[in-house]
């Protein structure tokens, strides 16, 4: 029995809601057609060069996404930029990519959700209104009130990260935190974590005057990268569809994404 990219995508969008995303956000799909039949589909954060030569090596006719492949208007095809390349070679190779961006962000399997079950914390609840009883972000209660140099310890471990960049005194008492993948390091979200309650914030992308902000607030801040805070939601996508469609080979892309490295 054969497997329509359609009815892969109908079983995400029941999870992650395209009209749960942010109106500036793409999301859907991004090129190929809906109706070709999936025997492989490659899960990935990016739709990355480097990814899609995964795709094409092993054969794979779908590519998934958290990140939208297209986010900016494509004005030509000219084949001058890397993306019109990357979109010229995913047509040419027949593969369907789809990419569930902000509206897997907020869902309830999606990355926030993902990364507050791997940090194990209990008595998760939504942490910025998106309006429609959905959140942006999760805050909730540590198994047991960690020293923040031992949280910054625990991250690491569950991220499998060997360093990270962290901002807060290292005997702070912890057991309330905040987090948000990606590049949550908003004031309205730390804001919002220290009226939860919470002494840290976890998030990706952390700037100089975010720290700062942290400080004024007196929040513990934890930059756990972009990439290792989103990426774990390739596993939760990996066991939701592998789950249901036994006849798909779905494979979590092999492919590291982390463009920054602290050496």
């Amino acid at each position: 029995m054969s497997v329509k990219a359609k009815e892969i995508i109908n079983i995400i969008e029941s999870i992650a809601p395209k009209e749960l995303c942010c109106s500036w956000d793409n999301v859907g799909v991004m090129a190929g057609d809906s109706n070709c039949e999936v025997k492989k589909a490659v899960i990935a954060l990016d739709c990355s060069a480097a990814v899609i030569d995964e795709a094409v090596s092993i054969g794979a006719d779908m590519i998934i996404t958290h990140h939208p492949f297209i986010f900016k208007a494509v004005k030509n095809l000219n084949f001058d930029t890397p993306l019109s390349v990357k979109i010229a070679k995913v047509i040419k190779n027949d593969i369907i990519v789809y990419s569930a961006h902000t509206n897997l962000d907020i869902a309830d399997f999606g990355t926030n959700y993902t990364l507050a079950k791997l940090l194990e914390l209990e008595n998760v609840h939504g942490l910025v209104s998106m309006g429609n009883d959905s959140y942006m972000g999760r805050y909730g209660n540590l198994r047991n009130e960690l020293k923040f140099g031992d949280l910054i310890d625990f991250v690491k471990e569950k991220l499998c990260a060997e360093k990270l960049v962290v901002n807060g005194d290292m005997d702070t008492a912890i057991n309330k935190v905040a987090l948000c993948t990606g590049a949550g390091a908003d004031f309205e979200f730390m804001a919002e974590a220290k009226k939860k309650g919470c002494q840290a914030y976890i998030t990706g992308d952390v700037g100089y005057h975010d720290a700062q902000i942290a400080e004024d607030l007196g929040m513990c801040l934890i930059d756990g990268t972009h990439y290792l805070t989103e990426v774990i939601v390739v596993d939760t996508l990996y066991k939701i569809l592998s789950d249901k469609f036994k006849e798909v080979e779905f494979i979590k892309s092999c492919v590291n994404g982390q463009t920054l490295n602290i050496v």
